[in-house]
């Protein structure tokens, strides 16, 4: 069974699922897919849907940094 998450907005998340991001840009605010880093057991890779960005987080900051909504955010 996969490992559960909580983001920002107190949403479940596992790897496989896609999160919302508005971090440090405007621009950040966009869809990215959980998935498991493929060397770091320890750690999450989120890559950008329709982008290249990866990131590699610690789970714990998914409570800090992403929200689990389905659809783009409306007005902010």
């Amino acid at each position: 069974m996969a490992s559960k998450f909580r983001t920002k907005d107190g949403g479940e998340v596992r790897v496989g699922d896609k999160v919302w991001a508005r971090v440090w840009q405007e621009s950040d605010n966009n869809p990215w897919l959980i998935t498991q880093h493929p060397l770091d057991k320890t750690h999450l890779l989120l890559k950008e849907i329709g982008g290249t960005e990866e990131r590699v987080h610690h789970p714990d900051d998914l409570a800090l940094y992403y929200y689990a909504n389905r659809q783009v955010p409306s007005g902010g």
